[in-house]
């Protein structure tokens, strides 16, 4: 890992002093004088350095099953005298007294303990025998490396030598990081050989005595950070990381409790001429080759993670003091690297700015890891590292050590131990050119994933090397022409329909209604309408428009509940040649005020009150008030009823529409704070009906559920699907469609067979009531994978569709079956569209990486109503067209990547937009509602998780007004579901870099859970005021309040379990307790094991019982079956 003295030394002559004289400046921020470095006696047992402690914590939140080890092969060639190289190991291990202690646990902390007369033994391995002695060599090195230690058992250590013919073996010693690093290494190498030359030779081990023990560094490193120091370098590292997240590779699978850190490593190599040329760059910025590669790193994240905050960690392994030189013991230290990555900064700028990240950070990296995480305080998730999941470490100059001794050449180098410390540690180091290892936990990453991004890394360097003056955001991760190859071959759903995209929506109803006239056509409640019927009706609502005037590709408003008379109605106004524009009549008057305003409608359609199925009886109707809400300038056309028995209408004597007219606007969020209108034309409502008709199977024998409201563009799917089939819509009325047991009779009752539901209201329906749905759809939102697998029993289907309403609906479809351990992929574009995963600059991305869904086809809408600039900047010509239905592309703001499979994985928005209970919100829209309101300067809006778990749509605003007058006033102006929660504050928090932090507003109180919550029994009693509050010196604590928020550190945690286990005499992990770091979490394990302990007791006491029953016969045949390993149950 890399050495801080080898960086110095590389440094130029300005900057080394400019970094040096930081680093004094914060040695002395705390007024006294520098702490001597002496040899001490520490009695039977001393403290552990701060990078003992940090590992030591980490092994036993992982249950003494974190691997942590380091593992070393000694290739031995020629004439090997082993028991010399046994002295000579063990030589070693009684110099340095590190290797010879182990670690016990104190009240919670640990301790280092010496153990007297320790010997290693050494044991002895023969391959020489064997068919493949290399590859047995390789399966017993892994095994060795990867077997855990037990810290507290013993030194941490172990030895085996392997022999493999008479003048080759080898030796493998494999120890534990807490007591090792790679300084260590070269001074193992040097003791080694010279002790065996010495051994070899039969003369003393002559080596000079060492100044001081480890011990004493510990003690050391203790003193020296006084309260005063370390409070600085605390609050430099606050300011550092102000507001800052860790840097994440998106995985391949899920992070759970079980996920393991479990490891595999990859590596490649660059040239010498790569190499020459990155020196020569870090000359040119005044800086180092690790600096540089630092700087190329970062670039790449910015790509791969489309983040401009990019925080990854480094290793530094620098010894602090020239007598801690020939010492073994662990002194590296993580210390975290945090960069703004902008895209209009060169490559020789970015390193310039990287520079100068280093230098802070190392600085201040005096404070250990634990205090800054502590000082920080990032939210704590025990399956993630704090502060960084991506390690990022310079190793100097790589190769093994080589030495000859006693006539026996020895070759040492580290072996993979089989574990993952990070999520992903890039390593890089020179020799002939530059290495770069990568190694990833294969619990969270597939090995196309890591290889890839391995490979990415390349490419960046050798662009950086060629041209260090190129622009971050003009570096590219895959190479041309190969790219836009790539995106075509992959991102193309079949051919287009040419008969759907000629075709307009009235002409392909009207052809249906001719067909088969005493067809239902729409179920609503009691009330039934064929096709006949149907047709009649909206020829009628049509000639009504056209009365009063209606235009072409004029939008109509449709003010009208659910029902048939909704249905007759959308018909109705395609049929005179306009489009339809739905308005929910119970929407606040302003936003439905703004919404005709903006469309520039004349003409809306309300009930007409005329009774039956249109009307009177409630399915069809929103009540007599509906053209109560209109603006004066708007006239209200009123639905007439059904009509009565007779013969269909004469057909237009010339088309009234064009398949590039409009059909409908649909309105969604906008992030100007007016909502904007999607202009989608009959061809592509069409092209869609027809696509879906025929991926679903659905035929005239159908029956689909009509569930969404005509704001929402599934109507559209549910409407039109459902006509051009042939099939029957059933609606769901408003009570149906509140109260899951009366949705599921009505589907029952009426044998629904195609339905798209909700995801949230899926788990509140019992599918096995469901027998005739033979297929069900979801699509707008992430739901949980176990859905899949509860709704797909039998032959029934599930289909998660994706598509924003600027592209009709739905673009992609995946049949999902079988189980899911998150939401499931939205699969491939349909037919005659192309899906794209491209980046800022419409260039693809590889598999794996994040990019921008950008969609192309026949179901792109024509843009925003009255928004030609947006329409211009989100509607932009297709790079990858082939094919007028495929010239134009829709930038959607949502990110996905391409998975392995070829499947569409969808991430959530690369905006601000953000998706809640499958509702598009744009938080600019409400910000400009909440600004709006009395008392009110600033406003910020997000989506936060609840105490339950629950994403809660909140708004902070900042200013003197009270937070429910703010909520009332927003809610008199926004539909229901972006109304949010309100939180008064007096200023925002901004990030360094004067960003709103996001992650330092407050929950809001109401969703923060109980606050001050009191101990309801004994254990929680005990608990909360014996050992948690003393602890964190506090009189009292909230028994359901978060552990590390109330301030408590990760090690006072594990002294909080080591008190609760010796109180209560249960055996409780750590991990548990980080997996609900409260009181009351605490408390139950603590009843759990209770609980446990005394059912093993009367288990125990039955079979004593049993026992003292049995004869002196079935005692003895109990005792050999005991013996020969049985089960004597």
């Amino acid at each position: 890992m890399s050495d801080l003295a080898e960086r110095l030394g590389r440094l130029p002559q300005g900057q080394r002093s400019r970094l040096l004289r930081q680093m004094r400046g914060q040695m002395s921020a705390g007024g006294g004088g520098r702490t001597a470095l002496t040899r001490l006696d520490h009695g039977s047992r001393a403290r552990t350095s701060f990078q003992q402690e940090q590992m030591w914590f980490v092994d036993r939140l992982g249950g003494g099953r974190t691997r942590n080890n380091i593992a070393l092969s000694v290739r031995l060639r020629g004439p090997l005298d082993p028991a010399a190289l046994r002295e000579s190991v063990d030589a070693v291990v009684r110099r340095h007294q590190v290797l010879h202690s182990r670690l016990i646990e104190v009240d919670g902390l640990p301790w280092q303990e010496p153990v007297p007369g320790y010997v290693v033994g050494v044991r002895q391995t023969d391959l020489s025998g064997g068919d493949d002695p290399e590859r047995e060599l390789a399966e017993l090195t892994a095994a060795d490396a990867a077997a855990p230690f037990d810290l507290a058992a013993g030194p941490p250590i172990r030895a085996r030598l392997v022999r493999l013919s008479d003048d080759e073996h080898v030796l493998l010693w494999v120890v534990h990081h807490v007591v090792w690093d790679p300084g260590s290494t070269r001074v193992f190498a040097e003791e080694l050989t010279s002790g065996y030359e010495a051994a070899v030779a039969g003369r003393e081990h002559d080596l000079p005595g060492l100044p001081v023990e480890y011990a004493d560094f510990a003690a050391w490193q203790r003193e020296r950070l006084d309260a005063e120091r370390s409070a600085a370098l605390a609050e430099s590292w606050r300011r550092i990381l102000a507001g800052s997240r860790a840097t994440e590779v998106m995985s391949d699978f899920p992070r759970t409790p079980e996920t393991r850190g479990e490891g595999k490593g990859l590596s490649l190599s660059l040239d010498a001429e790569t190499l020459g040329r990155l020196s020569a760059t870090a000359e040119a910025a005044g800086t180092t080759v690790f600096t540089t590669l630092l700087a190329a790193f970062n670039a790449l994240l910015r790509h791969w993670t489309r983040s401009e905050d990019v925080v990854v960690g480094t290793a530094s392994a620098s010894r602090p003091h020239p007598d801690l030189e020939r010492l073994i013991g662990c002194f590296v230290s993580m210390i975290t690297l945090r960069t703004e990555v902008t895209d209009d900064l060169t490559f020789l700028e970015l390193v310039g700015r990287t520079s100068s990240t280093v230098m802070d950070a190392f600085a201040h990296s005096e404070l250990p890891f634990e205090q800054v995480v502590e000082a920080v305080r990032p939210p704590r998730d025990p399956l993630r590292h704090p502060l960084f999941q991506i390690e990022f470490t310079s190793l100097g100059r790589w190769g093994a050590h080589r030495a000859e001794a006693g006539g026996v050449e020895f070759c040492i180098e580290q072996k993979h131990d089989g574990a993952a410390k990070f999520d992903m540690s890039f390593l890089a180091g020179e020799s002939d050119g530059l290495e770069l290892s990568l190694e990833y936990n294969t619990s969270l990453y597939r090995y196309g994933t890591a290889a890839g991004l391995l490979e990415a890394f390349q490419r960046v360097l050798r662009q950086v090397a060629e041209d260090p003056q190129v622009r971050v955001g003009d570096l590219s991760l895959v190479e041309e022409p190969g790219a836009s190859r790539h995106a075509r071959e992959l991102s193309r759903g079949g051919p287009v329909d040419e008969a759907a995209w000629t075709a307009t929506l009235d002409r392909l109803f009207r052809e249906r209604a001719r067909a088969r006239p005493g067809a239902v056509a729409v179920r609503s409640g009691d009330a039934v309408v064929d096709y006949g019927t149907l047709d009649r009706w909206s020829d009628a609502v049509a000639d009504g428009l056209r009365a009063r005037g209606a235009r072409r590709d004029e939008p109509v408003a449709v003010l009208l509940g659910r029902g048939p008379a909704a249905v007759a109605g959308v018909l109705g106004v395609l049929k005179a040649g306009a489009a339809y524009l739905p308005v929910d009549p119970a929407a606040p008057a302003e936003r439905v005020a703004t919404i005709l305003a903006d469309a520039s409608v004349r003409l809306a359609l309300v009930p007409g009150g005329s009774g039956g199925p249109g009307g009177g009886d409630g399915t069809g109707g929103a009540g007599p008030d509906s053209a109560g809400v209109l603006p004066g300038h708007v006239a209200a056309v009123p639905v007439p009823g059904p009509p009565a028995g007779g013969t269909p209408s004469a057909s237009p004597a010339s088309p009234v529409c064009e398949p590039g007219d409009l059909a409908y606007v649909l309105y969604t969020s906008g992030s100007s704070g007016v909502p904007k209108g999607v202009m989608v034309e009959h061809r592509s409502v069409a092209h869609f009906s027809r696509a879906i008709a025929a991926d679903y199977e659905i035929t005239e024998s159908d029956r689909v559920l009509h569930f969404a409201p005509l704001t929402f563009d599934v109507s559209v799917f549910e409407i039109f699907t459902t006509l051009l089939a042939g099939a029957e819509l059933v609606v769901a009325g408003d009570e149906e469609r509140r109260d899951p047991e009366l949705l599921t009779a009505l589907m029952r009752r009426t044998g629904v067979t195609v339905a798209e539901l909700p995801p949230a209201l899926m788990p509140l329906l019992d599918q096995r009531r469901l027998p005739d749905l033979r297929l069900v759809s979801v699509g707008g939102e992430a739901f949980p994978g176990g859905l899949v697998a509860e709704w797909t029993a039998g032959e029934r289907r599930f289909v998660n569709g994706y598509g924003p309403t600027e592209a009709t609906v739905a673009v992609t479809l995946m049949n999902c079956v079988g189980s899911y351990d998150r939401n499931p992929p939205i699969g491939r574009p349909m037919a005659g569209h192309q899906a794209f995963v491209l980046d800022e600059r419409l260039r693809p991305v590889p598999p794996g990486v994040p990019g921008e869904l950008c969609v192309a086809g026949p179901g792109v809408a024509r843009g925003y109503l009255g928004r030609p600039e947006l329409t211009a900047e989100r509607f932009v010509d297709n790079p990858y067209a082939d094919g007028e239905a495929t010239a134009r592309l829709y930038r959607t703001g949502d990110l996905a990547r391409w998975l392995p499979g070829g499947n569409l994985d969808f991430l959530g928005r690369t905006d601000r937009q953000l998706k809640l209970r499958g509702f598009r919100i744009e938080p600019g829209e409400v910000e400009a509602v909440l600004t709006r309101q009395p008392g009110v300067e600033q406003a910020v809006v997000t989506v936060v998780a609840g105490a339950d778990g629950e994403r809660v749509l909140v708004g902070y605003a900042v200013g003197t007004a009270d937070a429910e007058a703010v909520r009332r006033g927003a809610a008199a102006l926004l539909p229901g579901y972006m109304v949010p929660v309100v939180v008064t504050l007096d200023e925002l928090p901004l990030t360094p870099h004067g960003k709103v932090d996001l992650t330092a507003l407050p929950v809001p109180a109401d969703q923060a859970g109980p606050e001050g919550t009191a101990p309801r029994d004994a254990v929680e009693e005990k608990i909360a005021r014996g050992i948690v509050a003393p602890l964190l010196g506090r009189e009292q604590v909230d028994v359901e309040g978060d552990f590390f928020a109330l301030g408590g550190s990760s090690l006072q945690a594990t002294t909080v379990v080591s008190r609760v286990r010796g109180h209560f005499g249960v055996d409780i992990a750590l991990a548990d307790f980080f997996s609900r770091p409260t009181v009351a979490g605490l408390a139950a394990l603590v009843r759990d094991a209770q609980r446990d302990a005394a059912a093993q007791q009367d288990r125990l006491l039955s079979v004593f019982d049993r026992i003292e029953q049995m004869s002196d016969e079935e005692a003895a045949e109990m005792l050999r079956s005991l013996r020969a390993g049985g089960d004597a149950s």
